[in-house]
């Protein structure tokens, strides 16, 4: 199945903001999310994955200053 490969900057405060987010595709015909997927008439709900696997997510750069929602406090308090 397709999933979701999600970029990540972290701060100081630890949280994270999404850089990018892309899709992998599985390539397969019977993964709806697929460019693969099978276009001929078929029953989709039954035949094909109706969901995607789960996200991966990947820290791309850590930043050492607090993120903007946090305004200079630490850990968010």
């Amino acid at each position: 199945m397709c999933y979701k490969i999600i970029q990540y900057t972290e701060y100081s405060c630890e949280h994270q903001c999404i850089v990018r987010q892309q899709i992998v595709d599985c390539n397969e015909k019977k993964c709806r999310f697929s460019d693969m997927h099978d276009d001929e008439a078929h029953d989709c709900t039954i035949t094909c994955a109706q969901r995607m696997l789960l996200d991966q997510g990947i820290i791309m750069e850590t930043v050492e200053v607090p993120c903007s929602r946090c305004g200079g406090t630490t850990n968010g308090h």
